[in-house]
């Protein structure tokens, strides 16, 4: 990316303040389209995980649920999810999800080869990445409690790409982990657009989900109580 400061010389540019390394944030303020579904902004990569957490916390604070539950903002995912190791040894958790984004296939321009999620269509679940695959009890778990209570969702593949999730499954003697996220256009730039069902939909599937992963769902989905199916 070349950003014109209108310096004429280094000296110039040090006089304005900015030196080798300075961070550069492109400006795209939120904004609802003429659509009031369709919501731009900057880095929904990854604000929007971020922003499911939050309303996942503040919905939770409302029900019942047998759970401790810890939500972090984990840094440098893009850079080897270094931020997901330290996590993951610091909480040592019975269940993990990674909250993302997926890209849109319905972004104009691209084919159905290119993708096939759409905005609009339901949360996204990650059935492989070039990190992980997720655990399929714990896939099968999520399916069963989407189809339950009524929630679309998308089957999503991204052999390209990893997230945090990558990590998390692997600590100390493996955690059962899955990606729940959203479908976006134009990630990893400066305008990204996501759809606000899709975010009130995975909100309401993370809460289901949290109510339902009792001591004995977690056991059997862990594969350490095979007596009886998991809970339907």
């Amino acid at each position: 990316m070349f950003v014109d400061i209108g310096a004429s010389s280094e000296e110039e540019a040090k006089s304005f303040g900015i030196e080798v390394g300075d961070p550069i944030v492109p400006i795209c303020p939120f904004e609802v389209m003429p659509n009031p579904k369709m919501l731009m902004a900057k880095a929904w990569d990854n604000r929007a995980g971020c922003y499911i957490a939050l309303k996942v916390l503040e919905q939770i604070q409302r029900e019942s649920h047998p759970n401790t539950v810890f939500c972090g903002a984990i840094v440098q995912e893009e850079v080897g999810l270094r931020g997901a190791v330290t996590l993951a040894h610091k909480i040592s958790p019975d269940i993990a999800f990674a909250l993302d984004v997926g890209v849109a296939g319905d972004t104009p321009g691209m084919n159905h080869k290119e993708g096939h999620t759409k905005l609009g269509a339901g949360p996204l679940l990650s059935f492989y990445d070039s990190s992980m695959i997720p655990h399929l009890n714990l896939r099968d778990f999520v399916i069963d409690t989407a189809k339950e209570h009524g929630i679309p969702y998308q089957a999503d593949v991204m052999p390209g790409g990893g997230t945090d999730a990558g990590k998390i499954h692997m600590a100390h003697n493996g955690v059962p982990s899955m990606v729940i996220g959203v479908a976006a256009r134009y990630i990893h730039s400066h305008v990204s657009m996501v759809n606000r069902d899709d975010l009130d939909h995975t909100v309401k599937l993370l809460v289901e989900l949290i109510k339902r992963l009792d001591e004995d769902n977690v056991n059997q989905i862990k594969g350490m109580d095979r007596r009886k199916p998991i809970t339907r």
